[in-house]
């Protein structure tokens, strides 16, 4: 019977998982938000009666905007108001209650299987093993029958089509070597302009995307100008003597990056980088150059960050031509500098919080202060995501994209739970990299477990009992802030990129 029951959703995860999320999507509200089981317990999330709002307003012929704190694209609002325009938003698919919300369960679908089939692409055959609960279920669980992504989509959260399905679908095209690079490099740019426009926050992967497509660009280069230097060495005639190369009359016109010296430099065996060069001005200004040439001077990553911030242009345009200048005020200059007071698992929220009251008692020398602290948290995330961009992600772009989507999130001045799907939707494609059982990793694990609790509870006493408890949830927000680093840390020294060279190789 269990047996049975593992290979019903082994063999069907999409069509289970879809199935899912749709009746969660029509029996909570019913229960909840109707108060059939539970009087005052809402389900559906706050975020979707704005989206709802502005597609009423989009349909109208006003400006989604019009709804107050709606900062999204735009294009969002028309994409909801299609059943209003069209069949005036009755029945029960095209109703605005659940039309958005099938809507986002399809996008997380998708997610879920460009997961299922990236990591089932990345397992050799020796690791398909008999095992009762075989890797094509457990591929299934990190997020087709995962309860947080399905919670959060039938709550009725945009991110699995805003965020999520642009940057997943980046990520494929970007590990499938079946086309060619430049191809896959301006169909990866097209899907990244998309998750730009729609969100901003996919943006601290252009550097990234671009050092991955640069190296691959390279390496094909490189093999293909060892194959025709072979073909093109001097022969032996018979009496010994060289005789002319068999295609001395077409000269190859590959060019040779790979053997340039920067690249002999900091690539070769002989010659490795044990630490970062801080000390030295030339080794720095030779990896600054490397990196420069790497970037801005090979076909692929060009044409990725020509077609990636194209296609934000061409999209932010059209929202500003279409909805006025607030589509790019609210939808995408707002997320610069976005500040949340209300408690959430920032450390920086409690900060946020008094620094408000301060502005608002026009206090100017104490908001100019607090605007200028507000950058400090800018600082790390950089340093953190170049090197990251730089030193890891040519090398293992799935395990760079998900460290730096935790390491931002982590930083950041505000965090919600849609923020985690950020990187939980990445950890799947590295997991296998990653030494779980550690001590290190088991201590910091149950770290964060305790912190998320400990905020929780917090959070609880001072939203639902009303309690004055501000200060233990900033507590509470720090700690949840080190476990997170202490988490990376632990993540970062558990890393086995043999393992995945070994998958590659394979």
């Amino acid at each position: 019977m269990l047996k049975a029951a593992l290979r019903l959703f082994e063999g069907h995860p999409v069509i289970l998982g879809l199935a899912i999320r749709l009746l969660l999507v029509y029996s909570l509200p019913a229960l909840l938000d109707d108060g059939l089981l539970l009087q005052g317990v809402r389900y559906t999330d706050i975020d979707y009666d704005v989206f709802t709002d502005a597609a009423v307003h989009a349909a109208s012929g006003l400006s989604p905007y019009e709804r107050h704190t709606y900062r999204y694209t735009p294009f969002l609002a028309d994409l909801l108001a299609l059943p209003i325009k069209y069949s005036s938003g009755t029945g029960p698919l095209l109703s605005t209650r659940y039309f958005g919300k099938i809507i986002f369960s399809l996008a997380d679908v998708a997610c879920g299987y460009i997961i299922v089939v990236l990591r089932r692409n990345s397992r050799s055959a020796a690791e398909a093993g008999d095992s009762l609960v075989s890797q094509g279920l457990v591929d299934s669980l990190w997020w087709l029958y995962n309860p947080l992504p399905i919670n959060i989509c039938t709550r009725g959260s945009a991110e699995s089509l805003v965020v999520l399905l642009p940057v997943l679908a980046t990520v494929f095209i970007a590990n499938t070597t079946s086309r060619p690079v430049w191809l896959r490099a301006c169909l990866a740019g097209i899907m990244h302009g998309i998750g730009i426009h729609a969100k901003l926050y996919p943006v601290i992967y252009t550097v990234s995307f671009m050092a991955c497509f640069s190296r691959q660009q390279q390496q094909k280069e490189q093999t293909m100008s060892n194959m025709i230097w072979r073909y093109c060495l001097p022969q032996k005639g018979n009496d010994g003597d060289e005789v002319e190369p068999r295609c001395s009359k077409s000269k190859p016109t590959l060019s040779k990056i790979s053997a340039d010296s920067l690249v002999t430099c900091f690539e070769s065996k002989e010659i490795k980088l044990r630490t970062f060069p801080w000390a030295k001005p030339k080794d720095l200004l030779m990896l600054a150059a490397y990196w420069f040439q790497r970037l801005f001077m090979t076909t692929s990553s060009v044409m990725f960050l020509v077609s990636s911030f194209g296609t934000t242009a061409l999209l932010t345009y059209l929202a500003v031509l279409i909805h006025g200048e607030t589509a790019f005020l609210e939808g995408l200059l707002y997320h610069f500098r976005r500040v949340d007071h209300r408690h959430n698992y920032s450390m920086y929220w409690y900060w946020i919080y008094l620094a408000r009251g301060r502005a608002e008692s026009a206090l100017a020398s104490t908001a100019a202060t607090s605007r200028l602290w507000g950058f400090l948290p800018v600082f790390p995330q950089a340093l953190i995501l170049g090197f990251l961009s730089l030193g890891v992600a040519p090398y293992d772009l799935n395990f760079a994209l998900f460290c730096q989507t935790f390491a931002f999130v982590a930083f950041n001045k505000v965090i919600t739970a849609q923020y985690f799907t950020w990187y939980l939707c990445l950890l799947p494609l590295c997991s296998d990299r990653v030494r779980w059982k550690s001590k290190q990793m088991l201590c910091a694990l149950g770290t964060l477990g305790l912190a998320i609790v400990t905020w929780l509870l917090s959070a609880f006493t001072l939203e639902m009992l009303g309690w004055r408890t501000h200060r233990q949830v900033w507590l509470a927000s720090l700690l949840f802030f080190c476990a997170n680093v202490f988490l990376l840390n632990s993540i970062l020294k558990g890393y086995n990129r043999r393992k995945q060279m070994k998958d590659k190789q394979g």
